[in-house]
């Protein structure tokens, strides 16, 4: 309605100019408008028998059309303020629904600047003549251009969408189909393009033909190539750094680079980890900035706090394996069945150090989801307290590792010791090896051969007996590393009795033994011998300019959109939607979200402009969504924000805090004219003034319009937080005129000064 008074107002400008021009003089008028406006902007029709549309034209002179083959204009020419018919062929054949048709309508006067230009559409059937393509073909289409994939594999699934692949290249698809890693999928779509990357920026149908399994390709190193990464395509890639700010930063050769997750399983979400080293894996997306690159992440892993002091006593982690003590580790690897998943992975199933230290005995299996197992694969701990297991298969192997969460430098050495047999009819072939830090390669105690007597052609270098025998290894880290790791793997299907392979797992055993309370060998043990100094993380500080705290609000989305919130600073609206997140139906979820963020919401009452963190009934619930940023305050009480605590502070800091904000304007463009305070608790000070706005206090002329503010906050640490809200008390005080203090936040950033 508001934009149809607009149109009726600007037809009244029109016959008042041309009234006041014929007023002036008796020259001759140009008879061709040189204004055309009109009540319709978009017109979509069926495909069959579609509906004739009409829209008013307004104009101060002649007009004519310019209209595609398949829309007929009645009248096509005219003159002032004219109702025209609009009206489409259909869009069918014998076959069914055409591609669909989208065109424009120009309804002209003399100049650029007198045109009506309306946006035509038709319904119609995309994939009437779509390719059928592999996904390698769909990602080198033309944008827009719709294709059919009979079948690909799904790589990936995040929060949005999923990452499919044909096993050459990966497109990632932002859809709510129900699918799962390792579906076989057929796919309709439309090809799009985001962050110069690949995308299926549409998807119609998606459907499951079988399940199965997805193998990885080795992932690209980020940290190594990141300098010169053009993240042009869809890619399996890791990344290793600090998390700061919300984004893991990866810092090569002192430059600091940021690795953004666009979408993710909520579970592997950074958002919470500031101030954490985290390995990142998953598939790249794109370039979005200056040295700042999305991942669509699909593995994540927590190595704690990026600077861990020294610790007095060197890693050393030991194990006891008898009948006596069995019972205080058995269900930690054997579990309640005991049976190994068919699914890869470990099943969180592991023989903790049950004598000091914090290590971990864990078996990792390869996927064995259509191997006939027999029902043999199983973990188990014996009567003697050994764990063992059944089924071994190519692929499996024993993990050690330990950790203290000190990061233990390059030139760190390490050594291990344990005790193993397996049955007559266990596997033999196995190959031991240590993780340096970057790699892992095989143990330098043990030659590595390659097995072919078994009618298997395999490298290994360690023979399993069928009597304890003990393996100890020495290594040294090429690299930092937090979690020393050694494993033993099987790498060929060959029994221990000679008997030639196995044509499926059977109960043969391989066990991780001890020689009991009188033995020499009394157990598995995993030490640090020596370390150089220089360890335990990043450093003592950050670099200035590191981000340590960042958010966009983009994570507001799904509700800005599910609610339909506005947005008023863009169009200079004050009466546009803002939905209450408290209220709201459509915002149900959120403030669990927010608080999880580490945000706290305050709110004051009228008469004492107090604050308070209560988000309980009796408070007032004045906070609402704009798209994608927040609204505070409404008339007779204020709102403010309290931002999470700065966890990516390794050490005390001074900080520049940035952030955009604007008062709210009345429907007759009254300023609310408010100061915003800065407070800060947990360690730091702010020493600085209100913040007041540039917005115009002119009644009338005052516009919403973003004001970028930029403080310093002295001696910040990781617990310091940081509240802003309006500084100058109850409204219906401070304010008697206007009586509200109402405010609108987005884009808020804090680096290290």
């Amino acid at each position: 309605m508001k934009r149809i008074n607009n149109i009726f107002k600007a037809a009244a400008l029109i016959a008042a100019s041309a009234a006041v021009l014929a007023s002036c003089t008796q020259e001759p008028q140009e008879t061709v408008a040189k204004a055309v406006l009109g009540d319709v902007s978009i017109m979509t029709f069926a495909a069959k028998n579609p509906a004739e549309q009409v829209v008013t034209v307004y104009s101060d002179g002649d007009w004519h059309t310019t209209a595609p083959d398949w829309i007929t204009v009645t009248p096509d020419t005219g003159n002032g303020v004219l109702p025209v018919t609009v009206k489409a062929s259909e869009n069918v054949d014998g076959q069914g629904m055409l591609e669909p048709r989208r065109d424009t309508l120009i309804i002209s006067g003399n100049t650029l600047a007198s045109r009506l230009i309306i946006i035509v559409s038709q319904e119609g059937d995309s994939y009437r003549n779509a390719e059928r393509v592999s996904v390698s073909k769909a990602a080198a289409l033309a944008d827009g251009k719709a294709f059919i994939i009979d079948e690909a594999t799904v790589a990936a699934v995040t929060s949005a969408g999923y990452v499919i692949t044909d096993g050459t290249t990966n497109i990632y698809a932002k859809s709510t189909n129900d699918v799962k890693v390792g579906d076989k999928v057929s796919l309709k779509g439309l090809k799009g393009t985001a962050n110069g990357v690949p995308v299926v920026s549409q998807v119609d149908e998606c459907k499951v033909k079988s399940s199965g399994s997805c193998t990885y390709p080795e992932p690209i190193k980020l940290n190594e190539v990141i300098a010169n990464y053009k993240a042009g395509a869809v890619e399996y890639v890791t990344a290793s750094g600090v998390v700061s700010g919300g984004n893991l930063i990866v810092t090569v050769n002192d430059t600091d680079y940021s690795v953004k997750q666009v979408d993710c399983p909520a579970e592997l979400s950074i958002s919470k980890l500031n101030g954490n080293k985290v390995v990142l894996t998953g598939y790249s997306c794109g370039l979005l900035g200056a040295n700042m690159f999305g991942i669509l992440t699909t593995e994540l892993k927590d190595n704690g706090p990026a600077v861990v002091p020294r610790p007095e006593k060197l890693l050393y982690a030991k194990w006891r394996f008898t009948a006596t003590t069995m019972t205080a580790y058995q269900d930690f690897f054997g579990g309640t069945a005991g049976k190994v998943d068919a699914a890869e992975g470990t099943g969180g199933l592991y023989v903790p150090s049950n004598v000091e230290g914090n290590g971990k005995i864990e078996y990792w299996q390869i996927d064995k989801t259509g191997i006939d197992t027999n029902n043999k694969a199983s973990r188990i701990i014996g009567g003697t307290g050994h764990p063992y297991v059944t089924g071994a298969w190519p692929g499996d192997y024993w993990l050690f590792s330990a950790t203290d969460n000190y990061e233990y430098p390059a030139g760190t050495n390490l050594h291990i010791k344990y005790l193993t047999r397996v049955s007559a009819t266990g596997q033999r072939y196995w190959m031991l090896e240590y993780f340096d830090g970057n790699e892992w390669k095989p143990a330098d105690e043990y030659p590595v051969a390659t097995e072919t007597e078994s009618g298997t052609n395999a490298q290994y270098n360690f023979k399993e007996p069928t009597s304890n025998v003990a393996v100890e290894c020495v290594w040294t880290l090429a690299a930092p590393c937090r979690e020393p790791m050694f494993r033993m793997r099987c790498v060929a299907n060959a029994q221990a009795n000679d008997k030639g392979p196995l044509a499926a797992p059977n109960g043969g055993t391989c066990r991780i033994a001890d020689n009991g309370d009188d033995g020499e060998d009394e157990g598995p043990v995993f030490e640090v011998t020596d370390a150089p100094a220089g360890g335990g993380g990043s450093g003592s500080g950050l670099k200035p300019g590191t981000v340590v705290f960042e958010d966009d609000f983009e994570w507001l989305e799904p509700w800005a959109t599910a609610a339909g919130a506005g947005d008023a600073v863009a169009t200079n609206d004050p009466s546009t939607t803002a939905p209450n997140v408290f209220t709201s139906a459509a915002c149900e979820g959120f403030l669990t979200e927010a608080v999880t963020r580490g945000y706290a919401y305050f709110w004051g009452p009228a008469g004492d402009g107090g604050w308070s963190d209560s988000l309980g009934d009796d408070n007032p619930k004045v906070l609402y969504l704009q798209k994608n940023y927040l609204k505070f305050g409404k008339t007779s009480y204020n709102a403010g924000i309290k931002l999470p605590p700065l966890a990516a502070l390794t050490s005390t800091a001074n900080i520049e805090l940035t952030f955009d904000w604007c008062w709210q304007v009345t429907g007759a463009y009254k300023a609310d004219l408010m100061t915003l305070a800065v407070k800060v608790e947990g360690g730091g000070s702010y020493s600085g003034d209100e913040l007041s706005s540039a917005q115009s206090t002119v009644d009338g002329e005052s516009k919403i319009e973003w004001q970028h503010a930029s403080v310093t906050i002295s001696g910040a640490t990781a617990d310091t937080r940081i509240s802003l809200s309006p500084a100058n008390g109850d409204p219906k005080v401070s304010n008697p005129d206007r009586k509200q203090n109402r405010w609108y936040l987005d884009n808020i950033k804090i680096v290290v000064k």
